[in-house]
């Protein structure tokens, strides 16, 4: 059940993430959609913009410039934002601690996972966590 409510979560937030063009040129949208399925299924670990590039064999300019066009954010911010997606799924459905939390994403300083989660979510990862159960 808790998974469910995982996924149910991700299904919905996908919907804010995801700004797909739908007269979009096919040659750009298979690299642009390969990256995506790429960073999702590795939220726990630390990617650099080169190794996302490589795996769909584009030059990392050329795929920043492609990724931003068709998202609307940069590869590296839209990383940080699936990161911080699973971290609120994490917060809600979970006990974790925050320092939990921030290993379970890949990051190893629970300080600068707080500032990244204040910036994007405009509050802090245990004020979140207050809010949205109570």
């Amino acid at each position: 059940l808790q998974y469910s409510n995982m996924c149910l979560w991700h299904f919905l937030s996908s919907f804010i993430y995801n700004n797909y063009d739908v007269k979009r040129k096919p040659d750009q949208s298979a690299p642009v959609d390969k990256a995506i399925e790429y960073l999702s299924t590795r939220t726990d670990q630390v990617l650099e913009l080169d190794e996302v590039a490589a795996h769909v064999n584009l030059s990392p300019a050329h795929f920043c410039f492609i990724f931003k066009k068709r998202t609307g954010f940069s590869p590296i911010e839209y990383f940080n934002h699936l990161k911080v997606q699973k971290a609120c799924q994490y917060l809600l459905f979970t006990d974790l601690r925050i320092k939990e939390v921030a290993l379970e994403l890949g990051f190893t300083d629970q300080y600068y996972f707080s500032r990244l989660f204040s910036k994007v979510m405009g509050m802090p990862p245990n004020e979140y966590r207050e809010k949205r159960i109570h």
